[in-house]
């Protein structure tokens, strides 16, 4: 059983892991920024916190990941590095004897740098990374961006872990 966890601050990264959800049946979880708010300042607050690797107040704080086999974990890349929403929710958890896919949007040409800190994250939390991957959005249609998921997920071997 997989559960797919996501923080989306923009729709193209909810838009791609409804994609996954569909395909694999998994539960799926949003995580929230309960500090998170609209705006040009707030925005660049929340770049600043994901700069700066901050954590931040969410819903839901911590996800019990006992009854999963997969884990997948996704955001989109804020300006090269992992959402504090997601960054405190991987601290809320125990990965341990986990399987942990990472994913991230970009509209750049690098979001390494974010798959990196997951990675970083979900190792201290006991996790085992099997694989990652990114999917760049920049001037993409939903069709584009259907087409490409579709044509990546048979390559990341996710029924392996399920």
């Amino acid at each position: 059983m997989s559960l797919l966890i996501v923080y989306s601050s923009g729709k193209k990264i909810q838009y791609i892991s409804n994609i996954i959800n569909e395909r694999y049946d998994s539960d799926i979880v949003e995580v929230k920024d309960l500090n998170r708010k609209k705006g040009f300042l707030n925005n660049l607050k929340s770049n600043y916190a994901a700069f700066r690797n901050n954590t931040t107040k969410i819903s839901p704080e911590h996800i019990d990941l006992e009854k999963y086999n997969l884990i997948l974990l996704g955001c989109p890349s804020t300006l090269g590095n992992i959402s504090p929403a997601l960054n405190t929710l991987i601290a809320n958890c125990d990965f341990s004897n986990k399987d942990v896919m990472i994913y991230t949007t970009t509209n750049g040409t690098n979001a390494t740098g974010v798959l990196k800190q997951m990675k970083k994250a979900v190792d201290k939390k006991h996790g085992k990374v099997v694989n990652s991957f990114i999917i760049r959005t920049n001037n993409k249609t939903n069709q584009e961006l259907l087409i490409n998921t579709v044509k990546l997920l048979p390559q990341l071997d996710i029924d392996l872990y399920i």
